[in-house]
């Protein structure tokens, strides 16, 4: 029982652990691209960040629109890069995707428009992936380095033959190294212009996508932040998940000024323990 009146600073001290106990602690969804790590190296104190929330019992789950990676490619990545990181911490659109067609039509038949990690992803959760035209249940868009408009000639006639258009996301660019490359949203819109009906999207900022990474940690909503580089994708989209927000500093997000709605802004990642210390409520 928490002593009203305390009679020691002992008693004080013993007081305010068990109240601080008793509030709700905070959770995390974090981005990785341009948070944790930009090109191919870490952000300056990244990895001690994960262990700070370890250290407090506060819950994260990396959450990232990379379709070109599996969650073991992104481990170990991660993990060469100095941080410490289980396969079930990591949650990338391109599980999501899989996910989904499990869910909408269970082992589904793809014409897929993206990498080999991609590919393998949807063939080990049960999925028929092709690469030439044939009746399909879904066409998939993930992300390669060169898109090819013969694939999306392809894509417009399964969809034109009832085949649903599924997206990964449609993020306008995505930083491969030092350089910036195109990203989904000029594949998607290149194939919307030619449909008549839209295409599903699966990654941030769609709020099922936050719905699904909720479900799958058991976060409170109200309690969770998710901390991000792009206002589009990332904090947009938390703000009309009803999430909190944090903007950091070392991505694609450098001089946009911070949108209403977001909870705030750090330098970097490295800032975050001091954010959560200097929280009450946390």
């Amino acid at each position: 029982m928490i002593p009203l009146y305390p009679d020691s600073p002992l008693d004080y001290t013993f007081a305010l652990i068990q109240l601080l106990s008793l509030l709700p602690k905070p959770s995390f969804f974090i981005d990785i691209d341009g948070v944790l790590y930009g090109g191919s190296a870490p952000v300056a104190k990244g990895p001690g960040v994960l262990d700070y929330l370890r250290e407090r019992g506060f819950g994260f789950l990396l959450v990232t629109n990379t379709s070109r990676m599996s969650q073991a490619q992104i481990q170990d990545k991660l993990t060469g890069l100095g941080y410490e990181i289980d396969l079930n911490e990591i949650f990338p659109v391109s599980l999501a995707a899989s996910e989904y067609l499990s869910n909408r039509f269970g082992a589904a038949r793809c014409f897929l428009i993206g990498d080999p990690s991609l590919e393998q992803l949807l063939t080990d959760a049960g999925h028929s992936v092709l690469r030439r035209e044939a009746p399909v249940d879904a066409v998939v868009i993930g992300q390669r380095l060169w898109p090819d408009f013969g694939e999306i000639d392809i894509a417009r006639r399964l969809v034109n033959d009832g085949a649903e258009p599924i997206a990964l996301h449609r993020d306008p660019t995505w930083p491969d190294g030092n350089i910036t490359r195109i990203g989904l949203g000029p594949i998607v819109a290149a194939l919307e212009s030619v449909i008549s009906q839209p295409v599903t999207l699966i990654g941030k900022p769609q709020r099922a996508f936050f719905d699904a990474a909720l479900a799958r940690t058991g976060f409170e909503r109200s309690q969770t932040v998710m901390i991000g580089d792009s206002l589009s994708s990332d904090i947009a989209g938390a703000i009309d998940a009803g999430l909190k927000s944090l903007l950091v500093r070392t991505g694609n997000s450098i001089y946009e000024p911070t949108p209403p709605g977001c909870n705030g802004e750090l330098p970097s990642i490295a800032d975050l323990p001091q954010w959560c210390d200097s929280q009450l409520d946390f």
